[in-house]
């Protein structure tokens, strides 16, 4: 795989567009330390959970695990 392709797959999970399941097999099966190096050493941030439905979602998990009683 050349640097471009590489740098290319980290920008993309980067940005939140791949996860990193597919990001490591994409890379041949890196570990998330690997990754996190791979960010690191050309300066880009780990994804950011998108905002849209963030807080249905949130609501829904409470809602899963803290049942109100009858």
């Amino acid at each position: 795989m050349t640097e471009t392709r590489k740098l290319a797959l980290l920008e993309q999970y980067s940005r939140g567009e791949i996860s990193a399941v597919e990001l490591r097999r994409r890379l041949g099966d890196i570990t998330y330390g690997d990754v996190l190096i791979e960010l690191a050493a050309h300066d880009l941030p780990l994804p950011q959970a998108p905002q849209k439905g963030r807080e249905d979602r949130i609501a829904l998990a409470r809602e899963l695990l803290f049942p109100k009683g009858p």
